[in-house]
């Protein structure tokens, strides 16, 4: 949760500034100062050998001036020997979407991750503070939980709004009609269909922003190999009561459809769970 505070008080720049690309993706720790000093045996030997996938066009063509020659997996901490590589301070990357809200650009073109992009960058296009408020949420959600908030299993963008609409209700119009393929899952009140009316794959279920937070550890697996650190939450560990209250209020009320209903940056900062031990 310290992570979490951190995050928003790095976000109060964004009282002046459009972000467009908060995700978790994009939150890094400091590592710790002996490791900076880590020569690439030192790296190797603590985290094992680089795995590369090497990079090919679907035409076979060559590769363009500004593509990677190979993929490189993440590091995997769990394979560590020492105890502490990471610390708690965060930095916030990738700022290539980011502009002043005095000054927006009129060539824009939203370019969020599909779970993360708020319905008016979907289905309008449009982008602003109220955008970054709601990708804001999922992404305190997914550092909670360890899951996303919206997920597309098959990984496609109706498998998101399925998500979305599962756990939030129906979309209001325009967007409603804007999602095609609702029929799939849902009636025209926007509550899913009995499971063998849903000729899919994946069947919606009703579900809620609490309900979520309940089942936080659920599902948790232990690390293969040692811990996960100090930082992390042992596996299985569940939400108190208090706490699925406060978070689900805050979330809610972050993940508003109509983003003139949300709450402002200011108000997410100032929200009681942050004052939560």
């Amino acid at each position: 949760m310290e992570v979490c505070a951190n995050f928003c008080a790095e976000e109060q720049w964004a009282l002046t500034y459009h972000y467009s690309d908060v995700t978790t993706s994009n939150i890094l720790f400091h590592v710790a100062e002996d490791v900076q000093e880590w020569s690439d045996n030192d790296v190797y030997l603590n985290f094992g050998q680089p795995e590369t996938e090497k990079i090919i066009t679907r035409d076979l063509s060559p590769l363009g001036p500004h593509v990677p020659a190979q993929l490189v997996a993440p590091i995997d901490n769990a394979y560590s020997t020492n105890s502490i590589f990471l610390q708690e301070g965060i930095l916030l990357i990738d700022f290539g979407q980011s502009f002043s809200i005095f000054h927006p650009r009129t060539d824009y073109k939203p370019a969020t991750v599909p779970h993360y992009q708020s319905p008016e960058a979907r289905f309008e296009g449009r982008i602003g503070m109220p955008s970054d408020v709601w990708a804001l949420a999922c992404t305190i959600f997914e550092i909670r939980a360890g899951f996303p908030l919206f997920e597309a299993f098959l990984g496609g963008d109706d498998e998101i709004l399925k998500e979305i609409v599962a756990t939030l209700g129906k979309f209001p119009e325009p967007w409603w009609s804007a999602f095609e393929n609702h029929p799939l899952w849902f009636d025209e009140d926007g509550k899913p269909k009995a499971r063998e009316l849903q000729q899919v794959l994946l069947p919606a279920e009703k579900t809620s922003i609490v309900q979520k937070l309940a089942s936080i550890g659920d599902q948790d697996v232990p690390p293969a190999i040692g811990n996960d650190g100090p930082m992390m939450e042992r596996p299985g560990t569940k939400l108190d009561e208090v706490e699925i209250q406060l978070l689900g209020d805050l979330l809610a009320k972050m993940l508003r459809y109509r983003s003139e209903d949300r709450i402002q940056i200011s108000e997410v900062t100032s929200h009681p769970w942050f004052a939560l031990g």
